[in-house]
């Protein structure tokens, strides 16, 4: 059973987001679509609309209670592939049935529905993100 849908970012470590922003838009010519912040982590992102999917500028304010800091790690550069799935439970039942590792403290709320983090695969230093978008308000 396919369980990823589609790719649906690239998340990309900032340390300045503001700053970051001002270059994605004089820099490169991208306009912002959405900013998000997760006051009870410290997280702020802003995301950019490119083709089918979106990239994802992340800025980590603080370490998170109860998640590994391997997510929340100083860095700068791309940090997550994050790929959609209608279910996050079972796309987290497949992924762990194929040997990867959920990271602790996952899934919980992200910036647009339900994320789970996973450990790189050995030789990789990328999280894989899956994300189960919230369902539309009527």
């Amino acid at each position: 059973m396919k369980f990823l849908k589609k790719i649906d970012h690239i998340g990309i470590v900032v340390e300045d987001l503001q700053g970051a922003m001002a270059d994605f838009s004089d820099r490169l010519g991208l306009e912002c679509d959405e900013q998000v912040a997760l006051e009870d982590t410290g997280i702020r992102m802003a995301f950019y609309s490119l083709g089918e999917g979106q990239m994802e500028l992340v800025e980590f304010q603080k370490p998170i209670d109860g998640m590994d800091p391997i997510v929340t790690r100083p860095g700068k550069g791309v940090h997550h592939l994050a790929f959609q799935v209608d279910d996050i439970h079972e796309a987290i039942t497949e992924m762990t049935k194929k040997g990867m590792k959920l990271v602790k403290g996952f899934p919980r709320k992200g910036g647009h529905g339900l994320v789970a983090f996973f450990y790189p695969i050995e030789g990789w230093d990328l999280l894989i993100e899956v994300c189960q978008p919230a369902k539309p308000k009527d």
